[in-house]
């Protein structure tokens, strides 16, 4: 038979349990997503997971989500939607393009200021920051952009 301490304890764990799927969620629903008709893709309209390493964000990804590409970065801070993605003051996560560095360990990331962007790909997957983070994009079909 159970003592209260221990139903006390169990209820703790399973509380805790909870919190953390609880943030996860909220991590990942914090951020809108628009859809892009030029590229046919939804991007989130917000940096997340801040402070994760680039395995981390891959791990949470959903399916049919991935981490952006640069030239899917660049183009956009160029483009209309630049304001509304932030990407005149941001710094993210992006698909490594380069294979050796990308085979050595190195992730890609994407800086951009008022004035400049630059990709750069000098970081390991297992380093974070706490303004370091990442966008998920998504693929549309014809059907879901109906909805």
């Amino acid at each position: 038979m159970k003592t209260t301490q221990e139903k006390i304890e169990k209820k703790e764990e399973e509380l805790k349990e909870l919190k953390e799927k609880l943030k996860k969620e909220q991590e990942k629903d914090t951020s809108d997503w628009i859809y892009i008709p030029e590229l046919k893709i939804e991007v989130q309209t917000k940096i997340h997971h801040k402070n994760k390493n680039y395995v981390e964000c891959e791990n949470d990804l959903s399916k049919g989500e991935s981490i952006p590409t640069y030239e899917q970065i660049q183009w956009l801070r160029n483009s209309k939607y630049k304001e509304q993605l932030n990407l005149i003051d941001t710094w993210e996560f992006v698909q490594n393009p380069d294979n050796i560095s990308k085979e050595n360990g190195y992730v890609a990331r994407f800086c951009a200021y008022s004035g400049y962007a630059y990709l750069d790909w000098g970081g390991y997957s297992d380093v974070s920051y706490s303004a370091l983070g990442v966008r998920f994009v998504r693929k549309k079909t014809k059907s879901e952009k109906n909805k």
